[in-house]
């Protein structure tokens, strides 16, 4: 269930903020790894309806998914006190689950992902593939057993594209009861960035309070180019629950193949979870008074 919210005093446009009891997607693919998702979105404060999604091939039967998928709802549902539906699709992972989700109402998407191991440093994630196409944000965790959400670390940077992710970001701090964390990008010698990177903040901390969250600023700051590495460094020395990135599908899926910060924090070592916010479909700028530090 959702409800608009103003921000007209941040000039933001309006956006449909998570109301709870909040409905879940999580792709299964039978894995281990996809069954923690499940175990995951089912402890996420707020969650009500749990929808288990699988996608087969053209050749593959329905039926005997549906009934997999059946028996491992029955499986959690005596330990959850909201509802879990099934459905199985057939054709392409990464056009579906987005369509599902949206088809579906859903709020957030609860993915399970291998990290990056192998092969998969040469030939891109399978889960960073599925997340550029879809416009629901997610919640991406690995093998990692679940630990309630009480801090969220937000990476802010020098980029005015960074900001959109704090409609969605302060909406999903208050549902979960979290600390918003901020740690700032290292400034270099560039006072122009410095001064990019001192007004993002300012305006964080100013946007987020306009929705009754107030952040607290790390002295920990991070490196842009290596930034996957030094925020879960950051992530890990604060115990943060969960890592912020923002996600821009205007970029080809084949620039996600090799190298990609967000990608490597995706899929960090440390198993950290990360919220994935699709920054083309939350909100944009219409001009406000920082606009001119952005």
């Amino acid at each position: 269930m959702v409800h608009l919210v103003s921000a007209a005093m941040l000039n933001l446009q309006p956006y449909r903020f998570i109301y709870p009891p909040m409905k879940l997607l999580v792709p299964i693919d039978f894995t281990p790894v996809t069954e923690n998702a499940l175990n995951y979105a089912i402890q996420l404060e707020s969650t009500k309806e749990v929808l288990l999604f699988h996608v087969i091939s053209s050749n593959g039967d329905i039926s005997k998914s549906t009934t997999q998928l059946e028996v491992l709802a029955e499986k959690y549902r005596p330990n959850f006190n909201g509802a879990i539906s099934v459905s199985v699709k057939e054709g392409n992972i990464f056009d579906h689950i987005g369509e599902e989700a949206l088809n579906q109402h859903c709020d957030l998407i609860v993915m399970g992902t291998h990290g990056i191991s192998g092969m998969q440093h040469f030939l891109g994630s399978r889960a960073m593939k599925v997340i550029t196409n879809s416009k629901t944000p997610y919640i991406v965790v690995q093998k990692k057993p679940f630990r309630p959400v009480k801090k969220i670390l937000v990476p802010v940077d020098f980029t005015k594209e960074n900001k959109q992710v704090i409609p969605f970001l302060s909406t999903i701090a208050k549902l979960f009861g979290a600390k918003v964390l901020l740690t700032s990008q290292e400034p270099g010698k560039d006072e122009f960035i410095k001064n990019k990177i001192d007004n993002n903040i300012l305006y964080y901390k100013n946007a987020l309070a306009s929705f009754d969250v107030i952040p607290e600023l790390l002295p920990q700051t991070f490196n842009y180019d290596k930034r996957h590495k030094s925020i879960v460094e950051v992530a890990v020395k604060n115990d943060a629950d969960m890592v912020v990135t923002a996600i821009d599908p205007k970029v080809d899926v084949a620039d996600y193949i090799m190298g990609v910060e967000e990608q490597k924090i995706v899929a960090n070592e440390e198993q950290v979870p990360v919220l994935c916010i699709n920054i083309r479909n939350f909100t944009k700028f219409t001009g406000s008074i920082f606009e001119g530090s952005a």
